[in-house]
């Protein structure tokens, strides 16, 4: 199960998932189940449509994806690749993966488990270690996906007002974050001609956007620029 977000990270995952699935084709990918016959679930009205559109623009594409199109390795667009549509379809999948525990890689929304269709397969399927969660991007404090990140396998978590027993893997990769850090950011306004008058930091720890409001209005300081930085709740 991998929680994502509908735009973007999506898409980063399908095309790295159709590169894993043609390196190993052939192999046992698990159960007895080869890459080539495992699918990729893809539960996100949001996210089915994104991925046609991006599949649409292939002429925007760049000269890595066209190559691989032309070795007939299409990306976010494969043979394993099922979109799971309305509601009661999400329903049976959920079900179908819970109770058969199928090997499969489940790819829904949201990216911090704070609501979707992620939230249902995690109640049904976090009680049983033969399945696994992986994130994929940054799981802010208070969130679901952060508490269930920190507790790991043999923790708890709360979804919907419900203690879940985590019983699944649960691991992390980095790399797929789409965001500016501290210095990217600082480097965005001081880069502009013109200073915005106000900036609102709206995202992140609190800590974290203290931090960068200091040294941000430091360096309005030491310009000619005037502005002021805010960190509302």
């Amino acid at each position: 199960m991998i929680p994502a977000f509908s735009i973007g990270r999506t898409q980063e995952l399908l095309y790295e998932l159709k590169d894993l699935i043609h390196e190993n084709q052939g192999k046992e990918a698990a159960g007895g189940l080869h890459w080539n016959d495992l699918p990729v679930i893809l539960d996100s009205p949001l996210a089915g449509r994104y991925t046609r559109a991006y599949r649409a623009l292939r002429e925007h594409w760049d000269d890595e994806a066209l190559a691989r199109v032309r070795e007939g390795r299409v990306p976010l667009a494969f043979e394993q690749l099922f979109t799971v549509g309305d509601h009661e379809a999400h329903q049976r999948m959920v079900a179908h993966l819970a109770g058969t525990g199928r090997p499969a890689v489940v790819i829904a929304a949201s990216g911090m488990c704070t609501g979707g269709r992620i939230v249902n397969y995690l109640k049904a399927m976090l009680g049983d270690p033969r399945h696994n969660v992986l994130f994929v991007g940054y799981q802010a404090a208070g969130t679901p996906g952060r508490e269930l990140q920190t507790q790991g396998q043999g923790g708890r978590v709360e979804l919907d007002g419900e203690i879940h027993e985590i019983k699944a893997g649960v691991d992390t990769i980095g790399g797929y974050s789409a965001h500016a850090d501290r210095n990217g950011l600082i480097d965005f306004v001081t880069g502009m001609t013109r200073w915005p008058r106000e900036i609102r930091l709206v995202h992140g720890d609190d800590q974290a956007k203290q931090a960068l409001a200091t040294e941000l209005g430091r360096r309005y300081q030491d310009s000619a620029q005037k502005g002021k930085i805010l960190t509302p709740l």
